[in-house]
């Protein structure tokens, strides 16, 4: 297999030429002997699996990841809050396998993989959100809405998918993290790779170890797991055109958990890359 790269939350169409940055850190770990890279969802702001909806950005990045996997690096794609209805649609041809988790044997180490939105069972609003968008009805739903009123609605529920339900996206829901790790390790797994909390941070208790990794969008950091298992956070060349948009979880602790806790930035190194 070789060794793995994972990339978190790229939200592309943010900064100018970040497709072509996202593309150009693909291809680079490629050439460095990478047979495969995990997407932790959210590449896009909004991605959804209809033709009426598409982008010159979507449209484009997908001509460059189709290119990317051409020349032998595995997409692996796990799906993340913003995207809908990808699954089963000719947009999902870029990547090897689209799931809600996923898992490889890199060395002698499991990793587990999820985006991560699932993960806080206290943050309701959002779980009901995801209840009623992301059902077989609310697909058929848009195919029947006419395309100028859907991609209304789409930019309308952009703009609330960024505001709302702030107070659980500001405080790291580490209990809950820890929960997910260990029944990640009950089913065979050393480690839980999770995105969608915009923060760096690797979270170890009793036997469980989650790693958060940092958003692409706001720090151009990915995760490498070299073909021997070990796993490090990689800043890539084109950091300083990174956008901090005032998202995630800008504190961590839940306090009142019982658990011992250790939550600190990394603990697996961070390396500079050029990204050719």
């Amino acid at each position: 297999m070789g060794g793995v790269a994972v990339f978190a939350d790229a939200h592309l169409g943010q900064v100018e030429r970040d497709a072509e940055d996202f593309l150009r850190a693909l291809e680079e770990v490629r050439s460095r002997g990478f047979g495969t890279a995990v997407l932790l969802g959210d590449i896009f702001q909004y991605f959804i699996g209809d033709q009426r909806l598409e982008t010159p950005l979507v449209r484009d990045t997908l001509r460059g990841l189709r290119e990317v996997a051409s020349r032998g690096l595995s997409l692996r794609y796990v799906e993340g809050n913003r995207d809908f209805f990808v699954a089963g649609s000719p947009y999902a041809s870029p990547f090897a396998s689209w799931a809600l988790a996923d898992g490889l044997r890199v060395g002698g180490s499991r990793y587990a993989f999820v985006h991560g939105d699932r993960v806080n069972t206290a943050d309701l609003p959002y779980r009901f959100w995801r209840l009623v968008s992301k059902n077989p009805v609310a697909r058929a739903a848009l195919g029947a809405i006419p395309g100028p009123l859907a991609r209304a609605i789409v930019a309308r529920t952009e703009a609330r998918l960024y505001r709302s339900n702030f107070k659980h996206k500001t405080r790291l829901p580490e209990a809950a993290l820890l929960a997910e790790g260990r029944a990640a390790r009950r089913a065979g797994y050393d480690a839980l790779l999770v995105g969608h909390f915009h923060v760096e941070r690797t979270l170890v208790a009793e036997g469980a170890v989650t790693h958060v990794l940092p958003a692409w969008l706001e720090e151009r950091k990915h995760a490498e797991i070299t073909p021997e298992g070990r796993l490090a956070i990689v800043e890539e060349e084109t950091a300083p055109r990174a956008v901090r948009r005032g998202f995630g979880a800008l504190s961590s602790g839940e306090g009142g958990t019982g658990e011992t806790m250790r939550a600190r930035p990394s603990s697996v190194g961070t390396a500079k890359r050029s990204a050719g």
